[in-house]
């Protein structure tokens, strides 16, 4: 088996590699502190999901989530050098602390993150693209929609491509609240003579879900650029 071993240089590097960042995997989230460390068994993905949940996934359209990206880190250490850094955001009953309330050194510099073997960012620019890519599970993070962001995401899906032109079709857990509102205009774009009616529905579509999400959630966090533009188109009819 050695023999097998030292004949193979990729073999040899990788348990070079091993020795010298460690055999174990972690997760990594970076904040404006710092990064918090996650293990990968039960215990570290709970913490990281209700982390993640809490932090991103649920104020990701608030209007005072100042969230421009969001870095994650897969990374390899030793478990001993690793004690004391790793899964530290519950306090002593097994809740969840708040941002503010997680022990400053729980953050890691990034600076000595020297075994970081992966990274992916995400752009929390508050677009429907973006939150479905935090949360679509085979190319994002797959972190679970809460009710209320998916109905915004999907309301925003509709302003921006209109409404699915085969319905729309939820899978669990994801149901969107506003199914009822939109039935006469699915049903004409699912009848017989819905080339004829396609542009009108659409456009229909498109003002529904924005008057929807308007009235139902009125507080969800803009683009900077969209809020400049409804300010000039305001200005504008002032002057006339």
């Amino acid at each position: 088996m050695w023999q097998e071993i030292k004949s193979s240089p990729e073999v040899v590097s990788e348990m070079l590699d091993d020795l010298k960042h460690g055999n174990t995997y972690y997760t990594g989230v970076e904040t404006d502190k710092g990064v918090l460390l996650f293990s990968r068994d039960y215990v570290g993905n709970r913490q990281y999901g209700d982390f993640m949940a809490t932090n991103i996934e649920k104020r990701f359209f608030e209007p005072d989530f100042e969230g421009k990206s969001l870095n994650v880190y897969e990374l390899r250490g030793w478990p001993s050098l690793m004690e004391g850094k790793v899964n530290r955001c519950y306090d002593d009953y097994g809740c969840l602390l708040p941002l503010e309330k997680i022990p400053t050194d729980a953050f890691v510099d990034k600076s000595s993150l020297k075994s970081i073997t992966d990274k992916e960012t995400y752009d929390l620019s508050p677009t429907w693209e973006n939150y479905y890519k935090l949360t679509d599970a085979s190319k994002g993070l797959g972190l679970t929609r809460s009710s209320d962001n998916y109905d915004r995401m999907t309301l925003l899906y509709i302003m921006d491509k209109g409404y699915p032109r085969d319905g729309l079709i939820d899978e669990y857990p994801d149901n969107f609240s506003f199914h009822e509102k939109f039935e006469k205009i699915e049903s004409k774009l699912l009848g017989r003579d819905r080339w004829d009616v396609y542009d009108e529905m659409q456009e229909k579509a498109k003002k529904l879900a924005g008057k929807l999400l308007k009235e139902h959630f009125p507080e969800t966090r803009q683009k900077a650029d969209v809020k400049e533009k409804a300010v000039v188109q305001k200005s504008k009819g002032i002057k006339m």
